[in-house]
């Protein structure tokens, strides 16, 4: 009798050891793999990728996309224009920013670009001191045909940056966001949202885009 009480006292002692495990299991389960326990870090992650936002944000840069704006990050400072005219950019209102920024957001392939539209970004980057910002991979000849880029990139390029820095000397940069090196979140996104978080990693980080 005595040994039936200690077995099942044993057997009691046991169980209490598995719930963890137990707990595991069906958390597991329900949350469909691993995943289960990524909200934490994925809060993490983004709080990350928001801090880093706030820094190019503290660049007082004016930055515009033409005509398509991305999936990018929601505390982003950025504005979307359809034309490259006066009244399209109208720049008399951001004349405190100390930089502006044109991104060309042509992921899918589907901007469409003018030869005017082409003058008008070569103006804009030699008149006007804009960086231009290249995310996709239709347009690179164009662009050099215009008098944007110096060179075509080599193929399967995905992001470019060009400008003319304080000393008057073209920087020329393909590739610059190809690399999600700098990026910290791996996970739940898609290619396009690692393109365009990427760049505004290197845009944060790197002084040399605002020499």
């Amino acid at each position: 009798m005595r040994q039936r009480q200690i077995n099942k006292a044993a057997m009691g002692i046991a169980l209490l050891g598995l719930l963890p495990i137990i707990a595991f299991i069906v958390i597991f389960t329900l949350g469909g793999g691993t995943t289960a326990f990524l909200p934490v870090a994925d809060e993490a992650q983004w709080k990350y990728v928001r801090e880093y936002t706030d820094k190019l944000n503290n660049r007082n840069a004016d930055i515009i996309f033409y005509k398509h704006a991305p999936n990018g990050p929601d505390n982003l400072k950025a504005r979307r224009v359809n034309a490259l005219n006066d009244q399209g950019l109208n720049l008399d209102l951001y004349q405190d920013c100390a930089y502006h920024v044109l991104i060309l957001y042509d992921w899918d392939g589907t901007l469409e670009l003018s030869v005017s539209d082409m003058q008008m970004i070569q103006k804009l980057m030699v008149n006007e001191g804009f960086r231009i910002i290249y995310l996709g991979t239709e347009h690179y000849r164009m662009l050099f045909e215009g008098g944007v880029i110096s060179s075509v990139p080599k193929e399967n390029t995905k992001s470019l940056i060009t400008f003319y820095n304080k000393n008057g000397i073209c920087h020329f940069d393909p590739g610059f966001a190809d690399d999600p090196v700098s990026m910290p979140i791996v996970n739940g996104i898609t290619d396009e949202q690692k393109l365009v978080f990427t760049m505004v990693m290197e845009l944060a980080q790197k002084d040399i885009f605002w020499s």
